[in-house]
């Protein structure tokens, strides 16, 4: 079975934003990297890296939530709907074996933290977290002033990485 890479990440990026191409190639070098890829299902980053790994012949999963008016997008290959945010949160972090995070919002921030916090009580794994950009920089060295504990998990386990083909290095190194 292929291991996954879940996406977090903003539903309002444009197709027309640079930072779109930017995902959609991330999305192919995951599919190149022989990785999965999982995201909400929707559009932005979610579709972003769904198109992406498409294009390389790769496996999308979509986490979607029962109910919401929003329609998945087309490049999802199997979609798991949840009852609710929580457990469409729950799901997205449980059947990741790796993270890649984008700019977002609240949700993103909830994703992440959820994550971190799982990690840190030891209720799963450590897992690889990939931050593409600066954009969580701030709050992840705001995190690190909490414990030494927390601090050294953190430093074990994410990376802040800039452009496309760092992350594709990353990806190649990566061993899950």
């Amino acid at each position: 079975m292929k291991k996954v890479i879940t996406s977090f990440g903003s539903a309002f990026i444009k197709d027309s934003e640079p930072l779109y191409s930017e995902i959609e190639l991330i999305g192919r070098y995951i599919a190149e990297s022989g990785y999965s890829v999982c995201s909400g299902g929707y559009y932005g980053s979610m579709e972003a890296i769904s198109k992406g790994a498409k294009s390389a012949g790769g496996n999308t999963t979509g986490i979607t939530v029962k109910g919401w008016n929003s329609v998945p997008n087309k490049y999802i290959d199997e979609i798991a709907a949840m009852p609710n945010l929580m457990e469409r949160i729950v799901e997205l972090i449980g059947i990741a074996d790796a993270y890649v995070v984008f700019k977002g919002g609240t949700g993103t921030l909830v994703e992440i933290s959820v994550a971190l916090e799982l990690m840190n009580k030891r209720s799963m794994p450590e897992k690889k977290m990939m931050f593409y950009t600066d954009f969580w920089k701030n709050m992840i060295e705001i995190l690190k002033n909490d414990s030494d504990e927390l601090k050294e998990m953190i430093n074990r386990n994410v990376y802040f990485i800039n452009n496309p083909d760092e992350i594709k290095k990353f990806f190649m190194n990566l061993n899950l």
